[in-house]
């Protein structure tokens, strides 16, 4: 009956979704979504002459499978009707992902707390309410979805299934492949933590100072210390402190023996699944290679410059744009990340290292960037609180939170909408275009980073707060059964 009534509030919304607003601008493609928009249109006449890059093949699977269907049931292929096809498209994703989380769910044998719980964190969000039907052309629902089925199949410990959906996952998101074969190929085997506190070491900070120079020198080279505009300046040198202070944090709270684990990684190592690994990645690589031919359009120095571009704005954005866009999950996993490291370790060697570029991609403002992740950083979440009693209280209140944040009741194209997103970058960060991008950490304007701030401090007190009182039950439970024994 739990799972019905989440699956029908959800069908409710999105459906809602389906018939309502559109981006306003090209006949409701922007940005990339353009590109895919010609993809779904002319795939197979374009992929014959080599049209795409081998970034661009890693992405166009939802829009060729758009293409492929159309074709063969003699559909025209009008801007109106590739629209309709995407929507249906993110429609039967959303089932599939659905279905793959509560499998999942039943995998990890959650009660209904927690199965509310972690329905609400990975589908209650803007990435899964709001933006994937305002704007269509985009490979971001299918990129979650997929990782949910990444995630499902490696807790099921089917290696089969897990290399077929990563090979699928391969053309939607450019690392969803490495992701599978580092799951199926790396050793299962648990890393060491430490039993009891992290013993000093001098490492965090000589790795916090080398981090400090690269991040300096990087912005040098890139023209980042603009003097003759000192605010942004400010911003950015604030932006890489907060950002080295974020990391030195997690290394001093990381439990993980290093120096034993990867002792125990020299051991437990097959070279026979390593030669396996690197060869299927070279074959996916070269099949890539050899289905692109216009390489030659692909400025990866520009690719680079313009992700650099968008990061260090203001301090601490990462963890605000990220706040919005996911809701309630990003303080949650702040609040229990000691815990949620000793869970990967237990998973394996495998699961490690997708936490590890997870953290890479973490710390980028840019939150769909994260989409291939969160389905993961998800299962480490549930396995760290399941072993509290979750009450209905705090699943209202995060509920209420995500549903607020998703913005699924927000009307977007309010008047002066259209030009707004019509007009240059500058544009973008004041309303009533903010009304859409203040959702994505890298389009925030300042104004709206503040809010967010705000709003994120207050959530991560609430989640400290949350576990703080779970730990002190969990304490007085503990006690009582033991007077009685």
């Amino acid at each position: 009956m739990i799972r019905f009534t989440l699956i029908a509030v959800l069908a409710t919304i999105v459906v809602f979704q389906i018939t309502g607003e559109k981006v306003p601008v090209n006949e409701g493609a922007m940005g990339d979504g353009v590109f895919f928009r010609e993809v779904a249109g002319n795939f197979l006449e374009d992929v014959e002459t080599g049209g795409y890059n081998v970034f661009q093949m890693q992405r166009v699977m939802p829009f060729a499978f758009v293409n492929i269907l159309f074709g063969a049931l003699e559909i025209l292929k009008s801007n109106d009707n590739l629209m309709r096809g995407m929507l249906v498209l993110h429609f039967l994703f959303l089932g599939f992902g659905v279905y793959w989380y509560f499998s999942l769910a039943t995998k990890l044998r959650l009660g209904d707390g927690l199965t509310i719980l972690g329905f609400v964190l990975v589908f209650a969000n803007f990435a899964v309410l709001k933006d994937p039907w305002y704007n269509p052309f985009s490979t971001d629902l299918a990129t979650l979805v997929l990782g949910i089925a990444q995630a499902n199949y490696f807790i099921k410990f089917n290696r089969q299934k897990l290399f077929l959906v990563s090979i699928i996952a391969g053309f939607v998101w450019p690392t969803m492949m490495l992701t599978g074969l580092l799951l199926i190929f790396l050793p299962s085997d648990p890393l060491v933590v430490f039993i009891k506190e992290r013993p000093k070491s001098f490492f965090p900070v000589l790795a916090s100072l080398v981090m400090l120079v690269f991040l300096v020198v990087v912005s040098v080279i890139t023209g980042r210390f603009d003097w003759e505009n000192i605010w942004a300046t400010l911003m950015h040198v604030a932006s890489i402190f907060t950002l080295v202070f974020f990391v030195f944090a997690i290394m001093v709270r990381n439990p993980v023996d290093w120096s034993m684990s990867y002792s125990l990684f020299l051991k437990k190592n097959k070279p026979q699944m390593m030669l396996r690994f690197a060869g299927i990645r070279f074959i996916y690589l070269l099949g890539v290679f050899l289905l692109s031919g216009s390489n030659g359009s692909l400025d990866m120095v520009a690719l680079v410059q313009s992700l650099v571009k968008d990061t260090l704005r203001f301090p601490g954005d990462f963890l605000f744009g990220h706040m919005v866009f996911y809701g309630f999950l990003i303080p949650l996993s702040l609040a229990f990340f000691p815990r949620m490291i000793k869970e990967s370790a237990k998973l394996g060697m495998g699961m490690m290292a997708v936490s590890l570029l997870m953290l890479v991609f973490f710390v980028h403002p840019e939150s769909r960037l994260l989409l291939a992740f969160l389905p993961f950083m998800l299962v480490l979440l549930l396995k760290s609180v399941r072993r509290y009693k979750i009450v209905n209280k705090d699943v209202v209140v995060i509920s209420i939170v995500n549903i607020l944040m998703s913005a699924f009741w927000l009307p977007l194209n309010v008047a002066g909408m259209e030009e707004a997103l019509g007009l240059g970058h500058q544009e973008m960060y004041y309303f009533p275009a903010q009304r859409y991008w203040m959702h994505f950490g890298n389009m925030m304007s300042f104004k709206v980073y503040l809010v967010a701030g705000l709003v994120f401090v207050g959530l991560l007190i609430l989640a400290y707060r949350g576990k703080v009182r779970y730990k002190r039950e969990e304490y007085v439970r503990g006690r009582s059964l033991a007077a009685k024994i």
